[in-house]
């Protein structure tokens, strides 16, 4: 293993591309979703199977690529993740019926969630400091929040004066560059020898290590409904905004794109937060935001007959913002225990995540009725659950000081060895 040769903006300038992955997968293609529908001749359901299954495959390949990462290292996993991506893109790229289509988002999922766990757990290996390693994985937020900014614009362009079918020939031409660019600047930062030997026992244990963990339960709950915010918001947005509000696809590109540029400032400001206040109070403020913005969806229903795009996209705004310090804060807070198995403590918190997110996207899509009430209700529910897991938990959370997997092989009898 090489000692990491870059500095903070070099790091960032490497790594964005490498999240981006899974955001521009999502972002380019929502305002597309009513004419990929038409084209297709598929249901509204299966349109959202494109994105769940997405969600669904992303959490369940964490698991799969995190022990592998911790094992073989960083680089092999990132490379066969970008030719996956860049294989995946080329099959959406040339889908004649829906069931193709499927297919290709599920490989997307796949090859974005591999790049996505190497990048954070990769930040976890330089930045061992709990507040320093929280700062960056804030700060690669940035690459969802750009994302969300600019590609569901760019998709709509796209669609208007090409086909649907560019979008993923775009991604193809962008991957193929982030897989030189890794090639030739991404070092390895895993010690060759660290997870050698690691058998399947030791993976089982490794995740039982994590999940028996009291940081894993109060700090990833907050992260993931973050996330589960975002991505509750952009099942539901283009059915809210283009049918029943009557935007067309460009100026609903632009409205979501406001938050983006929301989710981009407070992904800044929460990394200066972290660093000034550290992980749980910047959590804390977090969650307030969300709170006032889930209250405002519902008021906005509530309080007319006919929804009004200026108190909904407001409440949206703030529930952005709270899920931005939700998302940083909490995969810090998680990830600050487990230095020496970092890809399998991503993979743990990813999987919540992106699990938590599927699920949340469609039950606001089984129960959505022309208006936000599935939305509010849903976050709002979920909202309130993370409040009480992290205060009922806050007295028993510890920092990266506490070595897990000693702890728990005293409390199972079992040789600490066995527990990478």
């Amino acid at each position: 293993m090489q000692k990491w040769p870059y500095q903070r903006l070099t790091t960032l300038i490497i790594m964005i591309p490498l999240v981006s992955f899974y955001s521009f997968a999502l972002d380019l293609y929502i305002p597309l979703l009513p004419t990929i529908q038409h084209d297709l001749q598929a249901t509204r359901v299966v349109m959202q199977y494109t994105n769940s299954l997405f969600m669904f495959a992303c959490g369940i390949g964490q698991l799969v690529f995190g022990p592998i990462s911790d094992r073989c290292g960083r680089r092999p996993i990132l490379f066969a993740s970008c030719i996956t991506f860049v294989l995946a893109n080329l099959i959406c790229a040339n889908a004649g019926d829906v069931s193709i289509l499927l297919a290709g988002r599920i490989l997307q999922a796949i090859g974005a969630c591999g790049c996505y766990l190497v990048s954070f757990a990769t930040i976890r290996d330089i930045y061992p400091d709990d507040n320093a390693s929280a700062e960056m994985f804030s700060y690669l937020n940035i690459a969802n929040s750009l994302s969300a900014i600019f590609a569901p614009y760019l998709g709509s362009i796209i669609g208007s004066y090409l086909t649907w079918h560019a979008i993923f020939y775009l991604q193809t031409c962008s991957s193929l560059l982030t897989l030189i660019m890794c090639f030739a600047l991404f070092t390895e930062t895993t010690s060759s020898t660290s997870g050698k030997g690691m058998s399947l026992t030791t993976v089982f244990w490794n995740y039982v290590t994590i999940f028996c963990h009291v940081n894993y339960h109060a700090f990833t709950l907050p992260a993931a409904v973050g996330m589960g915010s975002f991505f509750a918001y952009y099942s539901v947005s283009p059915y809210l905004y283009q049918e029943v509000l009557g935007f067309d696809a460009s100026t609903f590109g632009i409205l979501y794109g406001t938050c983006g540029v929301t989710f981009f400032i407070g992904s800044y400001i929460c990394g200066l937060c972290v660093a000034r206040f550290g992980i749980l109070h910047s959590l804390y403020i977090g969650l307030s935001f969300h709170t006032v913005g889930c209250i405002g969806v519902l008021a906005s229903h509530w309080l007319s007959q006919t929804l009004s795009v200026l108190p909904f996209h407001t409440s949206m705004i703030l529930i952005i913002l709270g899920a931005s310090f939700m998302i940083g804060a909490g995969i810090g807070g998680t990830m600050a225990p487990f230095a020496k198995m970092a890809g399998a403590a991503f993979a743990m918190i990813s999987c919540y995540k992106f699990l938590l997110s599927d699920l949340t996207g469609d039950i606001v899509m089984h129960f959505y009725t022309n208006s936000p009430a599935s939305l509010g209700y849903s976050l709002l529910s979920l909202n309130l659950i993370a409040w009480l897991v992290l205060l009922g938990l806050r007295k028993k959370l510890v920092s990266g000081r506490e070595d897990p997997s000693a702890k728990l092989a005293r409390a199972m009898d079992l040789p600490q060895d066995q527990i990478l």
